[in-house]
């Protein structure tokens, strides 16, 4: 082999290397950001449904309220 198709080799061997190193960091990534989008609307969903814990918690509190001034009328 001669000297010129071995630089070939090595220079072809080392941009293949390259791109697929790039390649491979991009799919991680696009990966952990999706990740990190998931986790944030599982954390939004987590907060609507403490609000309407919370919402259905006081209407129950304040039915009670209106219950006993009704009792008591």
């Amino acid at each position: 082999m001669s000297k010129r198709r071995k630089q070939a080799a090595i220079a072809t061997s080392a941009a293949l290397g390259a791109s697929l190193g790039w390649a491979v960091s991009s799919y991680i990534s696009n990966k952990r950001s999706l990740e990190e989008n998931q986790t944030f609307i599982e954390r939004l969903k987590d907060f609507e449904q403490q609000l309407y814990t919370d919402g259905f918690e006081k209407a129950n509190d304040l039915q009670g309220i209106r219950q006993e001034v009704e009792n008591r009328i």
